[in-house]
């Protein structure tokens, strides 16, 4: 076989594996040949299968060439020919490829509500694979997907990098960063009233502290974990342990609330308007500090000294500006002993935990300012009482001797 016949034959095969137009520079990189070899070598290609009388052509399309099934066949044939994705599905399918495994709910609120036609397209492809999630599906590609898109290896870093680039030819340049930088996030139930506050919809509510086989499962799955303080340590006991990021919470002062969305945006950084709003974020800031003020004015009315029986007690304490001495009022937490045992000295003030509370977080700071101020107010009015009463003793005392 001469050189000549297999720079041919290499151009034919890439005319055939390319299945759409190819560039003569493409051809040159391919073969080490000169554009005007190429333009020869192209146009003998031409003439071979015009002799034969083939079914197939070679095109020229002014520098990019083409191998095509003739146009008098191409009815005749469309029944068997593979149908090529459209721009959208391309886009859906670079998608799950980069994410995977993803939900379907997930893929929708990335592409929109046309997605789910697009899935289902994908899958009657043979493309991707659903298997049931809860009340949606999770999606993952295909061996066919593979092999499709000329993917050697399952690595995902290859899977990936073919991705973007996909998605960028079928111009989705403006936002490709939502490959890179989409987390997946996961909340313990008592915090999703932080979610809230931001604006975020897009989480999965799990129980690390005693977790299921499907919250292990969504724990595999989530970049971002939000979790009670001081319960990380319990995610390494986990199998497998969990190894994303950890954002530890508090939620005892109207500081702490605003601390955490704080938190979230951190975290979030510039892909904060992807996750969650703006404006509910602003609104809620400004209504815990709006609150904070309200419950510091009232806090103003407490004449007594209060002692705080807990570090729990005198966060609230000196959120509210309660003067504090070691003399005064016992204010305590409504439990008797610590989580790690610790016996708690009962307070004369109470307030109430979350173990005893129910609604959303602001809910629960609140009950808690109520309890602490209500309580120190009421020992405020019976000493006060005492003091009048024991003043009036006294004068009924000073007014009998006087008679005597």
């Amino acid at each position: 076989m001469t050189e000549k016949n297999t720079a041919k034959q290499i151009i034919e095969a890439a005319l055939f594996a390319a299945g759409s137009t190819v560039t003569a520079e493409t051809l040159m990189k391919i073969s080490g040949l000169s554009k005007k070899e190429i333009t020869h070598l192209v146009t003998e290609l031409k003439s071979d299968y015009a002799a034969r009388g083939s079914g197939i052509e070679i095109a020229d399309l002014a520098g990019r060439f083409v191998m095509q099934i003739k146009p008098e066949f191409a009815e005749k044939v469309k029944d068997v020919a593979p149908k090529e994705l459209t721009s959208p599905q391309l886009k859906t399918l670079s998608i799950i490829a980069y994410h995977q495994p993803i939900t379907k709910a997930e893929v929708v609120e990335m592409r929109g509500g046309n997605a789910y036609d697009h899935v289902n397209e994908l899958h009657e492809r043979g493309f991707i694979d659903l298997k049931p999630h809860g009340r949606t599906k999770m999606m993952t590609t295909t061996k066919l997907f593979a092999e499709y898109f000329g993917i050697a290896s399952n690595d995902s870093t290859d899977v990936r990098n073919k991705m973007v680039e996909i998605y960028r030819a079928q111009g989705g340049q403006s936002d490709i960063s939502s490959f890179a930088s989409k987390k997946r996030m996961a909340v313990t139930e008592m915090y999703e009233s932080v979610m809230r506050m931001c604006g975020i919809t897009n989480y999965k509510v799990v129980n690390p502290y005693q977790p299921s086989e499907n919250d292990l499962q969504i724990l595999e799955e989530t970049d971002v974990l939000i979790i009670a303080k001081g319960y990380a340590d319990r995610l390494q006991t986990l199998d497998p342990p969990y190894g994303g990021t950890v954002l530890e919470m508090s939620s005892t002062t109207f500081s702490d609330l605003i601390d955490n969305i704080r938190l979230i945006e951190k975290e979030l950084g510039e892909d904060f308007t992807r996750f969650g709003k703006l404006s509910k974020k602003e609104e809620n800031l400004s209504d815990l500090k709006e609150l904070q003020g309200i419950y510091k004015n009232k806090a103003l009315m407490v004449k007594s000294k209060a002692s705080p029986a807990t570090e729990m007690s005198a966060k609230i304490l000196g959120e509210l500006g309660i003067g504090l001495s070691v003399d005064g009022i016992v204010v305590s937490p409504d439990y008797g002993t610590s989580s790690g045992g610790k016996k708690i000295k009962k307070g004369e003030v109470t307030f109430p935990t979350h173990k005893n509370q129910s609604g959303n977080l602001i809910k629960r700071v609140c009950d808690k300012y109520d309890a602490v101020i209500g309580g120190l107010r009421e020992i405020d009015k019976s000493e006060k009482t005492s003091e009048k009463a024991g003043k009036k003793e006294k004068k009924q005392d000073i007014e009998t001797q006087i008679k005597e």
